[in-house]
């Protein structure tokens, strides 16, 4: 049986989990739409392609 500090320690690396796997694509979408502003073109977030 898993004890408290068990618990614990997998509550953390849930939370780790589930941060990295909303966070990357954030900041790749962010970088990329960066990248379409120096290339003078426009981010269209809901479609995630860059309007030039």
């Amino acid at each position: 049986m898993i004890g408290r500090k068990g618990m614990n320690l997998f509550a953390v690396m849930a939370a780790v989990i589930f941060l990295l796997v909303y966070t990357l694509p954030t900041l790749k979408s962010a970088q990329d739409a960066e990248a379409c502003a120096a290339d003078g073109g426009r981010w269209v977030h809901s479609e995630g392609v860059c309007e030039k």
